[in-house]
């Protein structure tokens, strides 16, 4: 077996992104950014008020102003103003040449066309032309996942067709003779698919697409001639089960019947150790451990990473520290281990919470997860108050109790 971080070195390095795609506007929020956006004129592009009020030179020192008119948002400012002399503004309003000062208009007393200030503020409510930032500045990088604030960027910006990478194409291949559909009443020793849901999820959630998901027996002929049947172009293969050593694990003979170069087979992970990872060319496949909270722990800290690649995103792998709330039950494991839990905010700041978890099979414990606390191998035993890091699950963000 090898370490994570070995398993996460070779994922990288064996995936390259996806080739480039120009962004449909309307449906950019999630996508990828493939490229450099530089400002194309400086922000703000002119002079402009900050408050509804009256412009006037900031110098002018005269007890009250004639009022030549008003500006509007949207409007040209083309006029020129004379000492002794305002205009009207709304906010936003672009500022004619040497309109260094607005006055808020609750700071003045009106008298018919004439103004008269009852409190001066130099230039604070006048945004300045170039002040947020100038052109040519690079404002998104290649990498960036396009949420709301980069989108309402982009849209101001008129950055409306980008270069964006396109989404993965997934196949997931879900094995077992005991399962049976989610609406199924399990017969004996059956169980209901969690697996094709939970994958489903994750994989949308991290920027790819499912396009074929089926089941198949534990039969190594079925397997094969199953994953040749999909005739649909794809790029990452999920097989779920069939990952271990028993004899009727046959997901790595299957990966090579397929053609497939297995890069690892085990990793030194709880849970989640039978992982395997292959590639095809620029086709990859990941073999899953059949429990549940094992495939979703893989998927956290590998299968994200190889999408992240394929994406050309910037990889999702950040922890916080916190303090363990509790003490964790059992001993030390000799592989590092990601416990699931969520933060709260305590007396000394962020507290880790470990979540129920008795077996790798047990999702009722973690579906309130919003962290997988990190635990380094050979580490323990973990007692409340211990300094603990926790990385953060980018599907639920940053959630505190």
């Amino acid at each position: 077996m090898i370490s994570l971080s070995e398993a996460r070195q070779t994922i990288q390095q064996a995936l390259h992104p996806l080739p480039a795609e120009t962004g449909a506007w309307g449906a950019l929020y999630g996508r990828v950014l493939r490229e450099e956006i530089a400002a194309p004129e400086d922000f703000p592009a002119f002079d402009r008020s900050a408050m509804d009020g009256y412009a006037l030179h900031a110098e002018d020192t005269a007890s009250r102003f004639a009022v030549r008119g008003e500006i509007q948002p949207g409007a040209a400012a083309t006029q020129t103003l004379a000492l002794g002399e305002c205009f009207r503004v709304f906010t936003g309003a672009a500022l004619p040449a040497g309109c260094t000062e607005v006055i808020p208009q609750e700071a003045v007393r009106r008298e018919g066309d004439w103004m008269v200030p009852l409190e001066r503020f130099g230039g604070i409510h006048v945004r300045r032309r170039g002040e947020d930032v100038r052109a040519g500045t690079v404002l998104l990088k290649p990498g960036t996942i396009l949420r709301a604030p980069q989108v309402s960027l982009l849209a101001q910006l008129g950055a409306i067709a980008p270069q964006i990478a396109p989404r993965p194409r997934v196949i997931h291949l879900v094995t077992g003779n005991e399962l049976v559909p989610p609406g199924t009443v399990p017969g004996p020793g059956e169980i209901r698919d969690s697996n094709s849901s939970l994958v489903a999820g994750l994989v949308e959630a991290a920027g790819g697409e499912i396009v074929w998901q089926g089941r198949v027996s534990d039969r190594l002929e079925a397997f094969v001639e199953t994953v040749e049947g999909v005739d649909i172009p794809w790029d990452l293969l999920l097989i779920s089960g069939g990952a271990s050593v028993g004899d009727y694990d046959f997901g790595p003979r299957a990966l090579q019947a397929l053609g497939f170069d297995l890069r690892f087979h085990g990793v030194r992970l709880r849970p989640g150790k039978p992982v395997g990872f292959a590639t095809r060319g620029p086709q990859a496949a990941f073999l899953l451990p059949g429990n549940p909270v094992s495939h979703w722990v893989v998927f956290e800290v590998a299968v994200r990473l190889a999408l992240e690649r394929l994406l050309g995103a910037v990889p999702a792998w950040e922890f916080v520290p916190a303090l363990l709330a509790e003490d964790l039950p059992g001993k030390l494991d000799r592989r590092e281990t990601f416990w699931p839990g969520r933060l709260r905010v305590g007396n000394s700041g962020l507290e880790a919470v470990p979540l129920g978890w008795r077996s790798s099979g047990d999702l009722c414990g973690v579906a309130g997860a919003g962290v997988l606390l990190w635990l380094p191998a050979e580490s323990g035993p973990w007692k409340s108050g211990d300094p603990v890091k926790c990385l953060l699950l980018k599907e639920r963000g940053l959630r505190l109790d």
